[in-house]
């Protein structure tokens, strides 16, 4: 697949490495069609050779340059290069992979760019909010946002996207298949104990996720 030009431009900062436009990468090394921060770190330097820029390509690298470090004083959610899938771990209870796999469900009119907020910042305030327990005000200083109200309201944005296109897809059991609960979700243990045939379905309900009526 094509190396997309913010994975570009990560590696030209990060790495010193300059990665013509147009090349090619294997898909193993993606996450979400991103280079992977692994692959990042692992790139060396094909040949060591000048390279000339055009006067308008010096300004763009150094736009870019400057918004790289003006970013870098708080967590980037947008850089997917600056955080580890602990990080992500650790901030949202989500890795990296599992972060951008929300996203694919949300469809860009429900979730849009904003100047206070990116789609990936948004669902990253939400899990943060859910994973941490902390203030919108902390939230606030951790992502570089200028107030708590603005967190407020992306929070409230994000949770009405999610819940909108996101937690249908994995609620209940409508999303799995018998086979799917067959060879992924039955223990040896409990198809031993329970049944006679290894290829009977088997569901324990307890009461822990059944809905109640609190009057």
């Amino acid at each position: 697949m094509t190396i997309k030009e913010e994975d570009r431009n990560a590696i030209f900062f990060r790495r010193n490495i300059v990665i013509p436009q147009g090349s090619r990468c294997c898909k193993s090394h993606t996450v979400n069609d991103y280079l992977s921060r692994e692959a990042l770190y692992s790139l060396n330097p094909y040949k060591f050779d000048y390279q000339v820029f055009h006067s308008s390509e010096i300004i763009d690298i150094m736009k870019k340059c400057r918004t790289l470090i003006n970013s870098t004083k708080h967590i980037n959610f947008d850089d997917g290069f600056s955080l580890s899938d602990m990080d992500y771990k650790n901030l949202t209870g989500f890795t990296r992979a599992q972060h951008h796999h929300i996203l694919t469900y949300i469809p860009p009119s429900a979730l849009k760019n904003s100047i206070n907020r990116s789609p990936e910042v948004a669902i990253a305030c939400l899990l943060m909010k859910l994973k941490l327990g902390i203030s919108n005000a902390v939230i606030a200083s951790m992502l570089g946002i200028d107030n708590k109200r603005k967190v407020s309201q992306i929070i409230h944005s994000a949770r009405l996207a999610t819940a909108k296109h996101f937690v249908p897809h994995y609620l209940g059991l409508n999303h799995m298949t018998r086979r799917n609960v067959i060879e992924k979700h039955t223990s040896y243990v409990a198809s031993r104990l329970l049944t006679e045939n290894r290829d009977t379905c088997i569901l324990i309900l307890d009461g822990t996720y059944l809905y109640i009526q609190v009057s």
